[in-house]
């Protein structure tokens, strides 16, 4: 999907799996058509995304409950004022992790994941 119609859905997938979902901004900065954001997404995991939402990663997973705190950054590119590209980095490592989904270091190894 891909538009408005493509974003309110990935947006309420999101919400589904994260109720209380938000983007907070660090950094905004443009040059000519460009504009590149340094995002904090946080919420808790109460829900299952009906979209393969932050690359599909909790495509069927049962909710944790956990709160989650994950950096973003974020390219666009805009052209007549509307969005014509978009590219994210995200730290699905970290967020794996603060679900308790992976272990976090070598040491977690040892214990069952939950």
């Amino acid at each position: 999907m891909v538009g408005r119609t493509g974003m309110l859905a990935v947006f309420r997938s999101l919400i589904k799996a994260f109720p209380d979902f938000r983007f907070e901004a660090r950094h905004i900065v443009s040059a000519g058509d460009t504009v590149v954001a340094e995002l904090t997404m946080s919420g808790t995991h109460r829900g299952t995304p009906d979209l393969p939402v932050l690359g599909g990663l909790l495509t069927g997973v049962a909710p944790t409950g956990r709160h989650v705190s994950v950096e973003n950054i974020h390219v666009y590119r805009f052209e007549n004022g509307l969005i014509a590209d978009h590219r994210a980095v995200r730290d699905d490592l970290g967020l794996m992790q603060q679900l308790g989904l992976i272990p976090r270091s070598a040491d977690d190894l040892s214990r069952p994941v939950r």
